[in-house]
């Protein structure tokens, strides 16, 4: 379940192998002994700066490998059932932790054209604000 322990750079870079393999960190807390609880872990995020640059790093490298995996699933996984929710659950993790990158994406396709100046709609309706206003 993870245990106390203090910073270091080894221990901090340990963990971020972890990440980088693509284990969740609320896993790697509870599976391995040499790791402390998820509260300390972020606790020392918000205290070591070098760290939480490791840590994203980690974190970006992670993502990379259950992208991976989503593949090396639809590959080699007979039950068509069980390899679409093992890739669905890959690919939501990605989306909810990198949105930007493993997100959907909306294209909007829109053309807008002006003449520098206000629309006849915008005019008829600031005319209308001034009517109400008495002036």
């Amino acid at each position: 379940m993870g245990m106390t322990s203090s910073y270091t750079v080894e221990l901090a870079e340990k963990i971020c192998r972890a990440i980088a393999d693509g284990r969740p960190l609320n896993r790697v807390c509870k599976e391995e002994d040499w790791c402390p609880s998820e509260y300390t872990v972020y606790n020392w995020l918000d205290k070591h700066p070098d760290f939480a640059k490791n840590y994203a790093r980690a974190r970006e490298q992670q993502q990379e490998v259950l992208a991976a995996e989503v593949i090396s699933i639809a590959d080699t996984i007979k039950d068509a059932a069980l390899a679409r929710n093992m890739m669905d659950a890959r690919k939501w993790y990605a989306s909810k932790v990198a949105p930007k990158k493993w997100g959907d994406k909306l294209e909007i396709d829109a053309k807008v054209e002006t003449n520098g100046g206000p629309s006849d709609a915008l005019l008829a309706f600031l005319s209308s604000l001034e009517a109400k206003k008495g002036g």
